[in-house]
C-alpha cells in the first residue's frame, strides 16, 4: 500500500458536494458504459439507430457483437416494430431530450429489452426498471466520465474489479479554454474525443469525480431549461422540428430552418464566421449506406444551437439576432 504523503505543495481541493447520480456506476466514457452493459447482459445482437454517432457502433465492435440498423422519423422516433426487434436488444437514443417520461414509459413497453442512451438528457432521471447511460462531457467541463444505471442490480463485483482511470493529462484543453478561448485548443479537444476509441473500460477517475461534486446542478439545469424555452418561443414557427415548449436541462436547441432560401450547411458556416460554433452532429451518417434520405437531411440541416449554463438571456438574444439576420438574407 502506497505511503500517504504529508506536507509539500497544496493540490486541488476536494469538493464536498454530491454528484447528480451518486447511485450510478461511474465509468470513464459513454462507450465504456455501453460496453460494460453488453458484457453484463451477455448481448450477442443489438439494434442501433443509423442516425447516431460512430461511438455506439465502435462499442459494439469492440465487444464483438452483431448489430442491425433501424431508422428514425422526423420526430426522432424509432421506425422499428416489436416484431422486427424480436427478442434482441434495442439501443434507443433520446435525441436532444425530446422524449419525456410518458414517451419513455411507452417505449419501454414497446421494446422490453432496451438500453436507453441519455447522452442528450443528463437531467432526465431513469424510470423504474430502465437501463440507461449518461455522458458527463456533453454537459460539464470535465475531460471524461459517464454513468450507467441498471434496471436490475447485478454485476457489482465486475464493476469493482475495473481499473480506475487517470484524467490529469487530459485537462489542458479545458484549462486553456477557460483562460484563453476555444480556438487555440480545439485540436486537443478533438484528440481527447478520439482518445476513447481504443481505451478499455475503466471506472471514472478520482479527478472527474471531484470536479462533478463541485457543480451547482440546479443552476445548470435551470439555465439550460430557460435558454431552450426562450429560443423555442422565437424560432418555433421557423423550425421544421416539432419540439416541446421546454426541455428540462436541455442539451441544445435543435433548429432546422423550414425555408428554402438557405441550407443548414450555409447557416452553420455563417454562424461560425461570427464565432458562434455550431457542430454537425454525426457527419458519418451522410455516408452510411443504411441511413435513410431523411436521416441524411437531418444530419446536414439540424443546427444544435447552444443553450448551456455559460449563457445568459443576453447571450441568447445575441445568438438569435445573428441567426435571424442570416435567415432574412
Amino acid at each position: 500500500m502506497k505511503q500517504k504523503e504529508y506536507g509539500g505543495y497544496i493540490e486541488l481541493d476536494e469538493y464536498s458536494g454530491e454528484e447528480y447520480y451518486p447511485e450510478a456506476w461511474a465509468l470513464n466514457s459513454g462507450r465504456a458504459a455501453l460496453r460494460l452493459f453488453i458484457r453484463l447482459k451477455k448481448i450477442r445482437k443489438i439494434y442501433l439507430p443509423a442516425f447516431c454517432c460512430d461511438t455506439v457502433r465502435e462499442a459494439c465492435a469492440a465487444e464483438g457483437i452483431l448489430w442491425e440498423y433501424y431508422s428514425v422519423d422526423k420526430d426522432f422516433r424509432p421506425c422499428l416494430s416489436e416484431e422486427d426487434a424480436g427478442n434482441d436488444w434495442v439501443c434507443l437514443v433520446n435525441f436532444y431530450g425530446v422524449f419525456d417520461d410518458g414517451d419513455m414509459q411507452a417505449l419501454m413497453q414497446q421494446y422490453p429489452r432496451l438500453i436507453v442512451d441519455y447522452t442528450h438528457a443528463f437531467f432526465q432521471r431513469p424510470l423504474k426498471g430502465m437501463n440507461v447511460l449518461y455522458s458527463c462531457r456533453k454537459f460539464f467541463g470535465v475531460p471524461d466520465g459517464a454513468y450507467l444505471i441498471l434496471g436490475e442490480g447485478e454485476g457489482e463485483k465486475i464493476y469493482e474489479t475495473l481499473p480506475q482511470d487517470l484524467s490529469f493529462e487530459r485537462m489542458h484543453f479545458l484549462l486553456g479554454r477557460f483562460e484563453a478561448g476555444a480556438s487555440p485548443f480545439y485540436q486537443e479537444y478533438a484528440q481527447n474525443n478520439d482518445f476513447f476509441a481504443n481505451e478499455p473500460v475503466k471506472r471514472m477517475s478520482k479527478l472527474t469525480h471531484n470536479l462533478l461534486r463541485a457543480i451547482d446542478y440546479p443552476r445548470v439545469c435551470g439555465q439550460r431549461t430557460e435558454n431552450f424555452a426562450f429560443l423555442h418561443r422565437q424560432l418555433k414557427e421557423k423550425n421544421v422540428l416539432n419540439l416541446p415548449p421546454a426541455i428540462e436541462g436541455a442539451y441544445a436547441y435543435p433548429f432546422w430552418f423550414n425555408g428554402d432560401k438557405i441550407s443548414g450547411k450555409e447557416i452553420r458556416r455563417r454562424l461560425i464566421a461570427q464565432q458562434i460554433y455550431i457542430p454537425m452532429l454525426w457527419p458519418e451518417v451522410c455516408s452510411l449506406e443504411k441511413a435513410s434520405p431523411l436521416e441524411r437531411q437531418m444530419t446536414e440541416n439540424i443546427l444544435p444551437l447552444p443553450v448551456d449554463q455559460r449563457y445568459s438571456r443576453g447571450d441568447m438574444e445575441e445568438i438569435l439576432g445573428c441567426l435571424l439576420r442570416i435567415l432574412e438574407g
